[in-house]
């Protein structure tokens, strides 16, 4: 069995996020780094977050706010 990596760890646990805000209807999630994450790993999937074009980021001093509007269909 392959060993996750801290990237596909951490992007897992944005998403699980992510997903609980959706269902909730807000669009909002505060994401907040652990003492043992990545650094690396948070900037990349925050830029991924942020090349969206419905996404907005804000840094606080904990982490990250993400929100969003949903993309019209």
């Amino acid at each position: 069995m392959a060993k996750t990596s801290s990237y596909d760890e951490l992007a897992q646990r944005i998403q699980i996020a992510i997903q609980g805000a959706n269902r909730r209807q807000c669009r909002q999630v505060h994401l907040m780094p652990q003492e043992d994450d990545d650094l690396d790993a948070w900037d990349q999937i925050i830029g991924q977050i942020d090349e969206n074009e419905n996404v907005d980021i804000t840094r606080t001093p904990e982490g990250w706010l993400v929100s969003w509007v949903p993309a019209e269909v």
